[in-house]
């Protein structure tokens, strides 16, 4: 969706990826960023996840792969919109809900303007224009320039190739048809014995190779072209060639006679028991695929087992009944299928199906064994030899299972189970998942169709949301939609978003998703039902082994048992080793148990557990991040035997990946459990420091503090007053700020000394805003505090703000210098890495004040090679800002624009405006060094707008100093 006037956006993919804006190529940056505009484009107009996209690049992701995600994703817009006025939304990638969606003009893609010249020249072909449709297939394959997204690493690039190449194939073989129909058969060949060389096993360019050679009176050579396919068809799959490629090849014989397949005796009628397919069947194309191409390509040793697993609503019966249906020829000696009911409790005797199966094979009843071995020896003999497909649909388990395998290498069979039947030998095993957002938009759509979506996009997606992806869900909501075109889609997105009575609303006629469910309860015992309860309670529904114990109260390995017990009813979900998950709508059923189950004593014990897991964890990881933090000592002792992490990264990864988890169980704990949920809260500072990720905790503080209050806990509740005064201090809501930092000053005056000393330095950095001699007055306190107490970390920590404020206000004296050397000289010898770099970052700006740009240069470098990717991301974007800062004062432009930049995005991603001020005030500078006084006047603006939003006086009048002596110059 380009700007009326703006020249348009066309993209390539059959050969190098490539991108054009009219006649300008536009380079689309590295091979990673080019691998995700890939999938951007080829999935264009459709919702692409940042998971979808992480998937694209990585078949084994970095550490935060999310935010190198974003980042390309950001470079991608700024290149295929550069007229993008910032706050406004982006046309051609914008943001949807569940990720990004490109939108292309409908010729801006050229496979797709191959797949309308494709279409368009079968349609030729039905008509009978043979001609016209050969010039139409020979424009087509011209489009083709070289192998498909040359130079485009990772898994989707992989997976795209092998498709499209598959697809010029198959227009390859139209066109020759075509040629062939034509009478150009000559040329047909010549082409043909090339292609059959280069794909021996795609039996459609062995059939025309044949023809061909056959219309030009080459019989010899035909009849040899039949004996190579047979041959390799028998040595690679041990299957025949095709019914098309035998009756061709008894054509040119000149032969009427049957075949050797069929003088063999046969039944007359073959057992054709397998169920209709559904028919607005939807999604699972891959799954689709790889089980077509097991059942295909069979080995002369071994029979094809394929085995699909998953929870009760997945849609495993449906994906079989749907995959087998174009294999059914490859059988023609019959398919068998049995429902071996093993979710209901009821699972169907296996030599009762035996004897189902061998009546259906022609045995009459006198003839089946009464005993269960004999029956199968029977059954495997009557299927020696034959080509029969065997559906083993809701199998219970392996014994069940195995007694109806046959042993013939020529047979298939297919099992669908929610057990996971780890010990069946299979060829593909398909474990399903929830849908992903867009094929379930899909599904959705065949069912109500899209005039509805369309009318209500974004309740569409709620809804499918509530579904959680499950095919059964989204079928029955459909369903119900469907039956009642009157409702309008917030009707029922209404009632679905209420969680306590969501499932209830998952019903239609006698079908329902909960009734999915409980057929794998009622199969538990009675130690796990109640695993299955309890673990239902926390907010999140991913666990790790330790935590399973913790709510459990149990050792890992009895966890273990129970925890694999639930996966093999399909109940949970296994995503790596000692990792569960539920499927949220599993957790809504196993929560409402728990709530009619288990007494109200329980429930609260379990979470009170999980509390105690992540309090000691995150204790343990706050002593390593900010080693010398006498914080953690009085909020919570070292316990004996507790979890132990190797290096600050390791500490900050768990506390990172944990800190959506903590935040949701402190909300369900701060009741019940306020002095801990408080403690717990506290420690998480030190993540948070690094990640800047306080929006996301002012909430939780908020409900964490007034619960605290209610109880009257004076310390707890001036912790989660620290925390929620800082956060919004962070976030710049500093009336806010001010009102939380006094209560916490209040509170913890005579109870906490850490958090009073903490919360002085809060209020100085809410200070140096308007106010910085009252600010380092505050500092000052803050530092003897700490230093009396021995904190020598938060001492650093407070010298470091102390500093950042003298410099505001234009001073460099010795004290100004003695502290900033004294912070950095805390950190080191703390072996505070963290700590060191942010110590760097402020004693850079007294290098630089003092003029010494060079030595400044040395140290902000000197925090790039401290912190890698994702750790402390606020003060590596501060560096590059800095970095910026110096390289513009020594006339280095190219590079103070270059560190800028990279500082502009990552403070962006952090959503820090302070920082992005502070980078757009210093691209403004660089410019104007550059004499590119309307660029620089452009960024010191968007600096100031920012700055005064924020409240930051000193700061912003300097910005205006700015615009007013550029334009004087200009």
């Amino acid at each position: 969706m380009e700007e009326a006037g703006t020249p348009a956006l066309h993209f390539s993919v059959l050969g190098r990826l490539q991108a054009r804006r009219g006649d300008t190529e536009l380079d689309l940056g590295s091979p990673q960023q080019r691998a995700v505009a890939a999938m951007l484009v080829l999935r264009h107009g459709r919702t692409v996840g940042v998971d979808d996209l992480v998937g694209a690049l990585w078949d084994a992701p970095p550490r935060r792969p999310e935010s190198v995600v974003r980042t390309y994703v950001w470079r991608l817009r700024n290149l295929l919109e550069p007229a993008h006025a910032q706050g406004e939304p982006w046309q051609v990638l914008p943001s949807v809900p569940g990720g990004y969606s490109l939108r292309l003009a409908d010729d801006a893609l050229d496979c797709e303007v191959f797949e309308r010249r494709v279409a368009e020249a079968r349609a030729r072909t039905a008509a009978g224009d043979t001609a016209a449709a050969r010039r139409l297939f020979d424009i087509a394959l011209g489009m083709w320039r070289e192998t498909t997204l040359t130079g485009v690493p990772g898994p989707f690039a992989d997976a795209e190739r092998s498709r499209l190449e598959e697809r010029r194939l198959d227009v390859v073989e139209a066109r020759l048809e075509a040629m062939v129909g034509l009478g150009e058969c000559a040329d047909a060949a010549t082409e043909l014995t090339t292609l059959v060389e280069l794909h021996p096993l795609r039996e459609g360019l062995h059939y025309l190779l044949m023809q061909a050679l056959h219309h030009t009176g080459r019989q010899g050579e035909a009849l040899a072209a039949y004996r190579r396919v047979h041959r390799l068809l028998a040595q690679e799959l041990g299957i025949e060639p095709n019914a098309r490629l035998q009756e061709l090849h008894t054509e040119i014989l000149g032969v009427t006679a049957p075949s050797v397949r069929q003088v063999v005796p046969r039944r007359e009628r073959p057992p054709r028991q397998i169920p209709h397919a559904v028919a607005d069947f939807t999604g699972r194309a891959e799954e689709t695929e790889r089980i077509r191409e097991t059942l295909l390509h069979r080995s002369a040793e071994a029979m094809p087992v394929v085995l699909v697993t998953g929870m009760g609503g997945a849609g495993k019966t449906s994906l079989v009944m749907h995959s087998v249906q174009t294999v059914l020829a490859a059988y023609p000696d019959g398919q068998l299928y049995a429902d071996l009911r093993g979710a209901d409790g009821t699972p169907a005797d296996p030599g009762a199906v035996l004897a189902s199966f061998l009546r259906a094979l022609g045995e009459r009843d006198s003839f089946i064994p009464a005993n269960l071995h004999e029956r199968a020896a029977l059954y495997r003999t009557r299927l020696a030899q034959q080509r029969v497909l065997i559906v083993l649909d809701n199998a219970a388990d392996l014994d069940q299972v195995t007694p109806l395998l046959p042993g013939a290498p020529t047979c298939a069979v297919v099992v669908t189970s929610r057990n996971g039947l780890a010990t069946l030998p299979v060829s593909l095993r398909i474990v399903l998942g929830a849908l992903p957002p867009e094929e379930a938009l899909r599904m959705f759509e065949r069912l109500i169709g899209a005039a509805r979506i369309d009318t209500e996009p974004h309740t569409a997606h709620r809804i499918l949301t509530a579904c959680g992806g499950l095919p059964l869900a989204v079928r029955i909501i459909g369903s119900r939609l469907a039956a009642r075109p009157a409702w309008t889609l917030a009707d029922l997105a209404g009632r679905l978003a209420d969680e306590q009575h969501r499932l209830a609303e998952l019903r239609v006629d006698t079908v329902t998703v909960e009734s999915s469910f409980a057929l794998g309860y009622g199969q538990l015992d009675l130690p796990t039902r109640q695993a299955l309860r309890l673990l239902a309670l926390p907010a999140h529904g991913v666990y790790d082994l330790r935590a399973v114990s913790a709510v459990l109260d149990t050792p890992t390995d009895a966890a273990r048992v129970l925890l694999e017990q639930l996966v093999s009813v399909g109940l949970l979900e296994s995503p790596a080793l000692d990792r569960y998950r539920y499927h949220d709508l599993v957790r809504l059923f196993a929560r409402r148990l728990a709530l009619e189950t288990d007494p109200e004593q329980t429930r609260d014990a379990a979470l009170g557990r999980l509390l105690d897991l992540y309090l000691v964890t995150a204790a343990e990881s706050y002593r390593v991040i900010r080693p010398g933090h006498t914080a953690v000592r009085t909020a919570l002792p070292a316990v004996p035997g507790g979890p132990h992490f190797d290096s600050a990264s390791d500490a900050l990864a768990w506390s990172a990946s944990a800190l959506d988890d903590i935040l949701m169980l402190l909300r369900q704990t701060a009741v019940t459990h306020t002095e801990r949920a408080a403690t717990l809260l506290l420690l998480l500072d030190a993540v948070l420091m690094s990640s800047h990720l306080w929006h996301q905790v002012i909430p939780v503080a908020s409900f964490v503090a007034d619960a605290a209050a209610r109880a009257q806990d004076r310390r707890s509740e001036g912790r989660a007053r620290y925390m929620l005064g800082g956060a919004m201090a962070q976030v710049g809501r500093t009336s806010e700020a001010e009102e939380n930092v006094a209560r916490a000053l209040e509170l913890s005056s005579d109870v906490d000394d850490d958090v009073y000393a903490m919360s002085l330095n809060v209020r100085g950095v809410l200070l140096s805003k308007s106010d910085p001699a009252a600010a380092i007055e505050e500092y000052r306190r803050a530092a003897a505090l700490a230093r009396q107490r021995g904190n020598f970390s938060l001492e650093g920590l407070v010298l470091g703000n102390a500093v950042q404020t003298r410099l505001q206000l234009n001073g460099i004296d010795e004290r100004t210098v003695a502290d900033s050397e004294r912070q950095l000289w805390l950190f080191r010898q703390l072996a505070d890495r963290f700590g060191e770099a942010l110590a760097y970052y402020r004693h850079g700006q007294v290098l630089a004040r003092q003029g010494l740009p060079e030595d400044a240069i040395v140290g902000y470098h000197r925090i790039l090679e401290l912190l890698g990717a994702g750790e402390q991301d606020f003060v590596r974007a501060g560096s590059h800002i800095r970095l910026g800062e110096a390289y513009t004062q020594m006339g280095r432009l190219e590079l103070a624009v270059r560190h800028a930049e990279e500082g502009l995005l990552l403070s962006r991603q952090i959503r820090h405006d302070h920082l992005e001020a502070l980078s757009l005030c210093t691209l403004g500078d660089a410019k104007a060094a550059m004499d590119r006084p309307e660029e620089a006047t452009e960024y010191w603006q968007k600096a100031l707008a920012i700055l005064e939003h924020l409240n930051f006086e000193t700061a912003a009048a300097g910005v205006v100093e700015r615009l007013t002596r550029g334009s004087a110059h200009m």
